[in-house]
């Protein structure tokens, strides 16, 4: 089966972001006396990278795609008769452009190949989940990974817990990540996040429980169905402890 050639990689169309490129350039060259400086400080910061990152993105979806041919899971045709896909891949394919962060650009990748899978998540989910790969931040996927399963997080990390006989879920928080400790104001905001995405069951950490209820798994199907299908194994890296916490109405970009 034919397979995509990455050699031949190139954009012969011009996208809208090429063309929004090319009119501020055309913008800024009109400023008297500094025009033309102020164009090539443009084109030096923001064409070399916007063009690699669009390559590389290109070049590791169709190392994904091509695997998929060579299993035998998927053909070309199937995939340019296959909306979901193709929507997905647009989709995340804006987002990921974007974004410097190989995580999630990585759990994008995964988002594009579960869409042409069979018994793939139906439309509605697909783009809520590529949303929140965009919008979160990896303390979100943190602190979801360690309440889907504390005790087995903890074995998983060779990490022990307090032995506590009254405690709030705080409590494992910052015994899991010191770097939030004192923080409050900022893994707060992302639980509450979680929670209204109905990925956690808890509505806050705070409030004393037993010791045997900080341990219980608090993420609900949706969250462990987010983390199955889209989590890139760089996300399980311990985040900066900034969070690059933004308003809490909707999740951060991280």
């Amino acid at each position: 089966m034919a397979q995509i050639d990455k050699d031949l990689i190139q954009p012969r169309d011009e996208p809208d972001s090429e063309r929004l490129h090319r009119l501020a350039r055309a913008g800024l060259s009109a400023v008297p006396i500094l025009g033309g400086a102020i164009t090539e400080i443009f084109n030096s910061l923001i064409e070399p990278p916007l063009t690699r990152r669009r390559t590389e993105w290109m070049i590791q979806v169709s190392d994904a795609i091509n695997d998929l041919y060579k299993k035998g899971i998927v053909t070309e045709q199937d995939l340019q008769h296959n909306e979901t896909f193709l929507t997905t891949l647009f989709h995340a394919s804006a987002i990921a452009i974007k974004n410097h962060q190989s995580a999630k650009r990585e759990a994008l990748r995964n988002a594009v190949i579960n869409s042409a899978l069979p018994g793939a998540p139906d439309d509605t989910v697909q783009q809520i989940f590529v949303n929140l790969i965009d919008s979160c931040t990896s303390w979100h996927i943190a602190l979801l990974q360690l309440f889907q399963g504390p005790e087995k997080w903890a074995a998983q990390k060779d990490h022990k817990f307090p032995d506590l006989y009254m405690g709030a879920l705080s409590d494992i928080v910052t015994s899991a990540f010191p770097a939030l400790a004192g923080q409050e104001h900022i893994y707060q905001i992302i639980w509450q996040e979680l929670f209204r995405t109905n990925f956690v069951s808890s509505e806050s950490l705070s409030g004393t429980m037993s010791g045997s209820g900080l341990l219980a798994k608090r993420t609900m199907d949706f969250g462990d169905q987010f983390l199955k299908l889209y989590l890139s194994r760089n996300f399980q890296r311990q985040p900066r402890p900034d969070g690059g916490i933004r308003p809490a109405a909707r999740l951060s970009d991280g």
